[in-house]
């Protein structure tokens, strides 16, 4: 059995992990208020209104195809050397916006963007599951989640302040990861290879089991927690200009509320789940998002609307860092990183499904309605899942030892 890596720099290893999070909600806050800009500047170019769109959602489509890839690469050949490359990528790429002057040219940019984002995700998690222990390591994947929150929060209206200087000079926000270069080199030493002790517990003894049943539930909660979650910035600038006729700086604004919620929540989740078993967070987290699209749906007024936002946006402070934390409990370490990386590929292929899923039922019923459907699908899942919790075997008891 052997022992955990031992930090030298613990307070820098820890700064620089949530900082190099925060490159992950950096890569489409950044760029997203320019979006008017660019497209003013490329209007007359070929299929401009077809290539515009996808500048925002390029990099996600390749963070849903690459993850797996480096999930791979990162429990082969190591987690710091991936991440050490993916950060100057991202910073070659993220900034290719300052000097290329095609559309073509930003989204291949954007493209190899997504690539780096990719190693990026599923190196720091890796890194965090690897340098700490089981309570520790919640309180930093808590702290994880709400840097990337409030990361959104800062990075929306900045960018916003940028964009009004000039179309390329967002771009220039992306070289700022090279900064993170000589902390990561010096503070995050490659983590042992062995299996943590929790690990090999937490499959019965056997190093090399990984339990495909239970990671595919979690995959499957992940996609569809985005799936309903990004219903907060596609689905809601509709409803709030409908109903209070709302201006773009007022939306950004409701919007930033719901990061700024799930910041606040992330930082309790070390703390809660000293008591709560993640199946109960995952209860929590669909029944907190389906009341609060219930609230959106019922009370047209802006103070309505927010305190739902509000409400909906503190369950994404549990989504992704409960499931992260969730699969580092239960998958062996030498495989964690593809493990994880699975996770990511679904959480950007639940962004990217969400328009398209809820279309059908917003044609039909209305932005409104559709909230209001979708909350009581999100309480129909929390009900669900917490009976076959405590009924079904289709999950680990992953009950908590006393502190």
């Amino acid at each position: 059995m052997s022992s955990r890596t031992v930090l030298s720099r613990p307070r820098l290893a820890q700064g620089t992990l949530l900082l190099a999070s925060m490159l992950t909600i950096m890569a489409g806050a950044t760029i997203a208020p320019a979006l008017v800009v660019i497209e003013q500047r490329f209007a007359t170019a070929p299929n401009a209104e077809i290539l515009i769109g996808l500048v925002l959602t390029m990099h996600g489509l390749f963070i849903t195809i690459c993850s797996p890839i480096m999930g791979v690469l990162t429990d082969r050949y190591g987690r710091r050397w991936v991440l050490l490359g993916s950060t100057v990528i991202y910073a070659i790429a993220g900034g290719s916006g300052l000097v290329v002057d095609s559309l073509v040219g930003i989204l291949i940019g954007r493209a190899v963007l997504g690539v780096a984002v990719a190693g990026v995700m599923v190196t720091v998690t890796a890194l965090i599951s690897d340098y700490y222990d089981e309570h520790k390591r919640e309180t930093v994947l808590g702290r994880q989640g709400a840097f990337m929150s409030f990361g959104g929060v800062v990075l929306l209206p900045l960018a916003g302040v940028l964009a009004d200087i000039g179309w390329r000079i967002p771009f220039l926000v992306y070289t700022l990861a090279l900064l993170l270069l000589p902390a990561m080199a010096i503070a995050l030493p490659e983590p042992e290879s062995h299996p943590s002790p929790e690990a090999v517990d937490s499959n019965n003894g056997r190093t090399g089991a990984v339990p495909l049943g239970t990671l595919g539930v979690i995959v499957a909660l992940g996609l569809i927690g985005q799936i309903f979650f990004y219903m907060i910035p596609v689905q809601l600038p509709f409803y709030l200009e409908s109903q209070t006729g709302a201006t773009g700086s007022l939306i950004g604004t409701v919007l930033a509320v719901s990061a700024g919620a799930g910041g606040i929540t992330s930082l309790t989740y070390g703390r809660l789940r000293r008591t709560l078993r993640v199946h109960d967070i995952v209860v929590l987290t669909f029944g907190l998002m389906g009341i609060g699209y219930a609230v959106i749906s019922t009370n047209g007024t802006l103070i309505g609307i927010v305190s739902g936002v509000a409400i909906a946006g503190c369950s994404s402070g549990f989504l992704i860092t409960n499931l992260n934390a969730w699969i580092v409990t239960v998958v062996p370490a030498q495989v964690r990183g593809r493990a994880l990386s699975a996770l990511t590929s679904a959480t950007f292929l639940g962004q990217f499904l969400s328009p398209i899923a809820v279309q059908p039922l917003r044609s039909s019923l209305g932005v409104g309605a559709t909230f209001f459907s979708a909350g009581l699908l999100l309480g129909g899942c929390a009900i669900a899942i917490g009976l076959l919790s405590q009924f079904g075997e289709w999950l680990p008891s992953a009950e908590r030892e006393p502190v």
